[in-house]
């Protein structure tokens, strides 16, 4: 999938005062020497933290060609002014609900073309691509299904109306142009049929973001996008504090990032830390938005075939990635596959790790994460 190794080229659209208010954030420096951004986007709170150092474990990875694109902590900020920025343009273009982004002009507008921005276009067609290698499981265009359903009401929809919605599900009803390098249509051929873009949007800035703090000389930071995590650069520690007066003695200061993998039955805390200096998780689980109704577990990841809960032995599945895209891309079709199809489905793909919690809270984990994965004791047993 090569393709998908070059995430879309930002598009810079301007934004209203409406719409600037609508996107507060704060930015402060914070410990280690570095500086943090927090703002609410894509209905979620957005973390990024960033400090200086890391370029030596970029230069081991051989990841740089130069060594001395560095920039110092005065300069964070503005680089986090601009990943603000950034992100708010990607909610108004990818947005649903917004009367005047891409998506929400392509329904109203349906079944005619429009143009839209490049990006969206090609977004759209990596989501394909997902979509395909999931063979039914993951599906961007479940809104008439989903919309039946209420988590917080414990609403559980009739069958013959989730049978009518299915009719109107399906990515070959989404057409995307590329017409030239700047010039990009989109139609819906179904106007029933509800396009959303919020299952992989987070994994698209992840990625973008990914490649672009390099290019601005940061090579040390942490991207929460609400829950979809991305690192580079090792933890800072003290002992890099000190090393200017310190001999040489050739040992490395790299120590990896913690990153906790949540319990499904005990959301407050964690069942398993993986140790990474580099690279992204992402996590689909069942436990996120779920009820009980009739004695019966009815969760939010829906069957694109039914419309029902999909029935798995998996409570969660996580995607350990080199790229962040995918973790949103294979989340979903991994938990819905179950433990021994999607460890299977994670081993015979490069650059995929996975960290998979059955229902049974058995921990299970793909080849490449021995070694780096400590399970924790839970509060419950089988």
């Amino acid at each position: 999938m090569s393709y998908l190794r070059q995430p879309p080229r930002a598009t810079h659209i301007k934004m209203d005062a409406a719409a600037e208010r609508m996107f507060l954030y704060v930015i402060h420096d914070c410990e280690h020497q570095g500086a943090q951004l927090r703002m609410h986007c894509f209905n979620t709170l957005i973390q990024v933290y960033v400090y200086p150092g890391g370029e030596n474990n970029d230069r081991e990875n051989n990841d740089r060609e130069n060594t001395d694109t560095s920039v110092p902590p005065t300069a964070f900020h503005a680089v986090l002014h601009e990943i603000a920025a950034y992100l708010a343009q990607q909610e108004l273009l990818l947005s649903r609900t917004r009367i005047d982004s891409d998506v929400a002009r392509a329904h109203i507008h349906a079944p005619a073309w429009i143009d839209v921005h490049m990006q969206t276009a090609q977004l759209i067609e990596q989501a394909r691509q997902y979509v395909n290698e999931s063979e039914g499981r993951f599906d961007l265009t479940m809104g008439t299904m989903t919309q039946l359903w209420d988590f917080h009401t414990g609403h559980v929809p009739p069958k013959y109306k989730l049978a009518q919605a299915r009719e109107h599900v399906g990515m070959d009803k989404v057409c995307v142009q590329l017409l030239s390098h700047n010039h990009a249509q989109l139609c819906i051929t179904d106007p029933d049929t509800v396009l959303d873009l919020g299952g992989i949007a987070k994994g698209a800035c992840a990625a973008y973001l990914h490649r672009l703090l390099p290019s601005r000389g940061i090579h040390r930071y942490v991207l929460n996008l609400g829950g979809n995590v991305v690192v580079r650069g090792g933890r800072p520690c003290e002992r890099e504090t000190n090393q200017s007066t310190q001999p040489h003695t050739g040992e490395s200061l790299i120590e990896p990032w913690r990153i906790g993998i949540v319990d499904p039955r005990n959301p407050d805390k964690h069942r398993a830390v993986l140790s990474m200096t580099k690279g992204s998780v992402a996590t689909s689980g069942i436990h996120e938005r779920s009820f009980m109704r009739g004695g019966v577990f009815y969760h939010h990841i829906l069957n694109p075939q039914t419309g029902m809960p999909a029935d798995t032995d998996l409570a969660s599945a996580s995607i350990v990635a080199d790229y962040p895209l995918d973790g949103d891309g294979y989340s979903t079709t991994v938990l819905m596959l179950g433990a021994c199809a999607g460890l299977a489905f994670c081993e015979a793909r490069s650059g995929i790790e996975a960290v998979l919690i059955t229902k049974r809270n058995e921990v299970l984990y793909t080849s490449g994460l021995a070694g780096k994965i400590q399970i924790l004791p839970s509060v419950y047993s089988g």
